[in-house]
């Protein structure tokens, strides 16, 4: 399977002109967080989704030798579809501004895959933050649930979720006080 890390966003609710793929958190860059979080043994390609709001981290992915896909950097739905059309097959998503996924976390979304698509969430109770609201979801028992940016797309519309209790995975950089909470929370608990 392949894996695409979706860096082409245009990060508007940061001031001025900022690439989330290259904030850094806990010393170390998005990117390559999302890079080191991918199971390499287990997928045959890593591509960035990269778009025109995003030259810096075009050239900062090449000189990583990392495979680029372009989009039109639309928003991350838009995007998607647009994938599915270029590479015609199922692929793993990851947002690069999700910085505490692990290697593990894409190994359970990896077993849990049937053929259909899969995204991962989190128990809105046990986020380590206070979600956006675009991020909440409620499931079938009307439990609160929030997206975690960890996805499996296929060309059907039809998605399941996968509950990981981590309420580190939630959290998502949209702004400077994101950033600074999630370096203070690296920090913290060594992540």
């Amino acid at each position: 399977m392949k894996a695409v890390i979706m860096a082409g966003g245009r990060a508007t609710r940061f001031d001025g002109e900022v690439e989330k793929a290259l904030l850094e958190v806990g010393g170390r860059k998005l990117l390559r967080r999302s890079v080191d979080a991918l199971p390499h043994d287990r997928l045959n390609e890593i591509l960035v989704a990269v778009s025109s709001h995003t030259p810096r981290t075009k050239v900062e992915a090449e000189r990583a030798g990392l495979e680029i896909i372009e989009t039109l950097g639309m928003g991350y739905h838009q995007d998607v579809m647009e994938l599915l059309e270029k590479l015609d097959d199922t692929f793993l998503t990851l947002n690069v501004d999700v910085p505490f996924i692990t290697e593990h976390h894409v190994v359970e979304l990896l077993r849990a895959f049937d053929g259909n698509s899969l995204a991962a969430v989190v128990p809105t109770s046990r986020v380590a933050v206070r979600p956006r609201m675009e991020s909440v979801g409620v499931d079938a028992a009307g439990e609160p649930f929030t997206w975690v940016g960890l996805n499996i797309v296929t060309p059907n519309p039809e998605t399941r979720t996968i509950v990981l209790d981590d309420p580190f995975l939630a959290f998502n950089i949209n702004d400077e006080d994101d950033l600074a909470r999630a370096d203070r929370v690296a920090s913290e608990n060594g992540l």
